[in-house]
């Protein structure tokens, strides 16, 4: 089986961004996704350009942070930050042609900084809201970029150059993490659907700033997750089991996860 450990909000703080640079190099991280316009961003820009072997995609957020493009009025609160998580997906009046703006503001932005994106994903999963789903569907064609489904149920057939796979995406690498938490989450998809099996796993590594404290109620977990991704234990049951670390890279030709 191939697993891709992807560590969101790389960005976001110095902290998050030096959490996930260190789970790459001394752990099985292989893939980030970053927010731009996020106050981490130079400094993720920085590390990205010193680590290419670090696949990178953009975490398209409409929940945190301010928005790129000029005034979209339902995606925003009265200080003309966006939406709270909450206030977020209580909205049926979001409007899809703000969201599309927004989103090609920031994929623009992303792609000025000399990065080259190997997939999409969103914070707080935003674009999995009905009024939003359709419209990364027609970037991601648009653009020719893959996005994360948000569905963990959904199983994508893909094929590769050399074999073909099935993929799944999982986010219940979150909360009260442990290495048996994260093992049992490999061995039921190994069960499940065999070594011809893709799953990627959402992860948070980082160290906790001041940037991080004012803009989540995440941070002591992100500590620990690091711990976990860089131990050796997780790296020896990973090779006892037959998983091979991977990225985004090796299925950057699809059009949609």
């Amino acid at each position: 089986m191939k697993l891709i450990i992807n560590a969101d909000d790389f960005g976001l703080s110095p902290g998050v961004n030096h959490g996930i640079v260190d789970a790459f190099k001394r752990g099985a991280v292989r893939s980030t996704t970053m927010m731009v316009g996020m106050p981490g961003e130079d400094h993720g820009v920085e590390l990205a350009k010193a680590n290419p072997q670090l696949s990178i995609g953009i975490h398209l957020r409409l929940t945190a942070g301010k928005p790129m493009c000029d005034n979209p009025e339902t995606l925003t609160d009265a200080s003309g930050r966006f939406l709270d998580q909450l206030s977020f997906y209580d909205s049926d009046s979001l409007c899809p042609k703000e969201i599309e703006r927004e989103f090609r503001a920031q994929i623009e932005h992303f792609l000025k900084l000399g990065l080259t994106p190997t997939h999409f994903d969103s914070h707080h999963h935003c674009y999995g809201h009905p009024i939003a789903l359709p419209v990364i569907s027609k970037l991601s064609k648009e653009y020719g970029i893959p996005y994360r489904t948000v569905d963990a149920s959904q199983v994508t057939e893909i094929a590769t150059e050399t074999a073909r796979y099935t993929y799944r995406f999982t986010d219940r690498f979150y909360g009260k993490v442990s290495l048996q938490m994260l093992l049992d989450i490999v061995d039921k998809e190994l069960a499940e659907r065999g070594h011809n099996a893709i799953l990627e796993v959402m992860c948070h590594p980082a160290y906790i700033d001041q940037g991080l404290m004012e803009a989540s109620s995440y941070t002591e977990a992100r500590v620990k997750e690091l711990d976990i991704l860089t131990s050796a234990e997780l790296q020896q049951n990973l090779t006892s089991r037959g998983i091979e670390l991977t990225d985004y890279k090796e299925i950057s030709k699809l059009t949609n996860l």
